[in-house]
């Protein structure tokens, strides 16, 4: 007999061993799926919601594990504040000034207000502090202060970060980046570093210190009087007194058509100018859309790539470009309010020499005006779709428009409206592209900064239109003005 197994033999176990083999594997399958059950009941289920109205939302602040803001709300640039901590010219070991430490913060700085106004007075804190040789204190673009972190804008429902570092929106100088090697000025620092070694501060009241001024719209005299005070105080830590406001205010100031004629020679050639640039999250969203604004070959290298000089040497014109401002939303009643009061056209826009100059109405009445009047205003500040064409057909046939052939719109305005105004324009001219804010594709830290982003290509526009009333324009105009682009090139409603 052969020293094999009978085949015939085993084969007759197989079918119990099968029987057997199935009952141990569903078993473990009901143990496994049981398992698994019992763990998935044990957890908490995200279930996708949706939207949820704004005033339903509720905000908690965590302080352990860090703050994750609900999914819909603003961000809070987080990653910007430490980085503003980290500025190695801040030394945390320290409790009081060092030696060589004297710092000025202004304390009654804008708020609740647009991101035009903020940083047209941001630049001129600065420039004071830069001038009286103090480190400028910088806080954040503030729309709300009493320590939420989110605010509901104007009423709207659509809630914003209440207060946004202002290093995610620019660098150099002003946000306590280096100055130019040959410029020994002190480095600016940040809020929490100015409160952690000065808790106690000597104050300075704008009212006083205004009080015997020759005249209180000139910001050289203005300028003067606080750089001689600050010099000639000891004490390193001094701030103007929230409750005065702000130092440089739209009523003395930027909406007084001489207020920087006399200081502008001087400002053009600081730092805050010089080196004044848009941070890289900014720098990243003109990057990512810079399709719309020029040829998708360019020679242009991308500005997240190219190693930061002058800002007249990084943000040169876009050949090709037409950038529209055109305002819509709260314009509506703020155009007629500036002629309610007879407003003039904001900071650089009234300078002399510049294009479509605008003469204020007379009046009779402070706070009211004449319908005609009311209609001057309008034009200028409102216009209309065929307003704005023709408009652009003016501008086109100037030898300042020579070759342009994309247009982008810088606006708020709703897509019903944007639609209507593209259709209007396309049959203006053979364009390669129009375009609009609507269209900028942003991630969700750029969307709360978008005007940020508007504003860097209006700077760069071979041809700007803007509105003379409006700070965002003002703001790209001083840029073009500083960088040397011609007048020409800078048009108005």
């Amino acid at each position: 007999m052969s020293g094999f197994p009978d085949v015939r033999t085993a084969a007759k176990g197989r079918p119990l061993l099968a029987v057997v083999g199935l009952t141990l594997v569903l078993t473990c399958y009901f143990l496994v799926r049981q398992t698994y059950t019992l763990q998935a009941e044990a957890q908490p289920v995200v279930v996708a919601e949706a939207p949820v109205a704004p005033e339903e939302l509720e905000v908690e602040v965590e302080e352990e594990p860090p703050y994750v803001p609900p999914r819909g709300l603003p961000p809070l640039y987080s990653a910007f504040h430490e980085a503003e901590l980290r500025l190695p010219q801040q030394n945390w070991t320290q409790t009081q000034p060092g030696a060589h430490e004297k710092f000025f913060f202004v304390a009654g700085h804008t708020r609740a207000l647009g991101w035009g106004n903020a940083v047209q007075e941001h630049i001129l804190n600065a420039y004071l502090a830069y001038k009286a040789s103090r480190s400028f204190v910088f806080g954040n673009f503030t729309w709300n202060d009493d320590g939420s972190l989110y605010s509901d804008y104007d009423g709207t429902g659509k809630f914003i970060p209440s207060q946004i570092p202002y290093s995610a929106l620019l660098r150099g100088p002003i946000v306590g980046e280096p100055f130019p090697s040959e410029d020994d000025a002190p480095l600016a620092v940040s809020r929490d570093y100015f409160d952690r070694l000065c808790p106690v501060k000597f104050e300075l009241s704008r009212e006083e210190m205004h009080a015997n001024l020759t005249s209180q719209t000139f910001v050289e005299e203005i300028t003067e009087k606080w750089v001689s005070t600050l010099q000639g105080l000891d004490n390193p830590c001094v701030q103007s007194s929230q409750g005065s406001g702000p130092i440089y205010t739209h009523h003395h100031v930027f909406g007084v058509r001489t207020s920087l004629l006399d200081v502008w020679p001087d400002l053009k050639r600081s730092p805050m100018i010089t080196h004044f640039g848009w941070s890289r999250l900014v720098e990243l969203a003109f990057d990512t859309n810079r399709e719309l604004f020029m040829p998708a070959i360019s020679p242009l290298p991308p500005l997240s790539s190219t190693p930061f000089t002058t800002a007249a040497a990084r943000y040169t014109a876009l050949p090709g470009l037409m950038v529209l401002h055109v305002r819509r939303g709260d314009y509506a009643q703020h155009c007629r309010t500036l002629a309610m009061w007879s407003e003039d056209f904001v900071s650089v826009n009234a300078f002399p020499g510049m294009r479509d100059p605008f003469a204020v109405p007379p009046h009779e009445e402070w706070g009211n005006n004449t319908p005609e009047n009311v209609e001057v205003y309008r034009a200028r500040c409102f216009p209309t779709v065929d307003e704005i064409a023709r408009k652009v057909a003016d501008v086109l046939a100037t030898p300042a428009a020579h070759g342009v052939r994309r247009l982008y719109v810088m606006t708020n305005g709703r897509p019903d409206f944007i639609r209507e105004l593209k259709d209007a324009l396309w049959d203006l001219a053979e364009w390669d592209m129009i375009a609009s804010s609507r269209d900028l594709v942003l991630n969700w830290e750029q969307k709360f900064i978008s005007h940020a982003v508007d504003q860097l290509v209006a700077q760069r526009a071979q041809v700007l239109v803007g509105n003379g009333f409006s700070t965002l324009t003002s703001n790209a105009v001083m840029m073009r003005i500083a960088n040397g682009f011609p007048t020409d090139s800078t048009r108005f409603w």
